[in-house]
């Protein structure tokens, strides 16, 4: 992780953080920094992370947990006013059908519901979380994950099918159609910005 201090309109590279596993995407709850391992189903979790990492070094995280039901963890968002993380899942990539194997899992009371899963141990999908996926989602190699709080709509970049989708009614999870549907070739990316 390459940690930027900005001081007016410029940004200073003020330390480099090494961790021993490829990531993906991250995200800060409060302090503490949430980064997907890639190529895996887990989460790791530092705690403190910028007041805790000042110095160039290389750095395990505070605890590592796996994901019930996810093949291969991409994208992960928070949004602080609902508590709830949503977190995206690639599944198989490369193999027929892996274009409408991905989806996405909702986790509500998301901080806390992390924080009582030990070092090592697994977040279960029973009372913990809700997954959407099926054919009817297009979710193939969803990459990126944007969360509205307040309308409850989740945002995702597709890249396998290139497209931007959104979701609507997701606490129930399944097989949804979304209600944005919007062709994007090479879509990798998606972040919400509302003024």
């Amino acid at each position: 992780f390459f940690i930027y201090q900005k001081s007016g309109n410029s940004f200073t590279l003020r330390n480099i953080v090494t961790v021993g596993f490829k990531v993906w995407s991250g995200v800060f709850v409060g302090d503490d920094f949430y980064a997907v391992v890639d190529a895996t189903g887990d989460l790791a979790v530092f705690n403190n992370f910028l007041a805790a990492n000042t110095v160039d070094a290389t750095v395990a995280p505070s605890k590592r947990i796996t994901i019930e039901g996810i093949t291969r963890t991409h994208g992960i968002t928070f949004d602080a006013s609902t508590g709830t993380g949503i977190m995206t899942d690639i599944a198989t990539v490369g193999v027929a059908g892996a274009e409408a194997d991905g989806g996405f899992h909702v986790i509500a009371d998301f901080e806390s519901k992390v924080a009582a899963v030990a070092d090592g141990g697994t977040l279960l999908i029973a009372g913990n979380q809700v997954r959407v996926a099926g054919s009817n989602t297009m979710l193939g190699n969803p990459v990126d994950v944007a969360f509205d709080g307040s309308t409850g709509i989740v945002y995702i970049a597709e890249a396998a099918n290139g497209k931007i989708l959104a979701f609507s009614n997701v606490s129930a999870g399944g097989n949804l159609t979304p209600i944005v549907d919007n062709d994007l070739s090479g879509a990798s990316s998606v972040y919400l910005s509302k003024e």
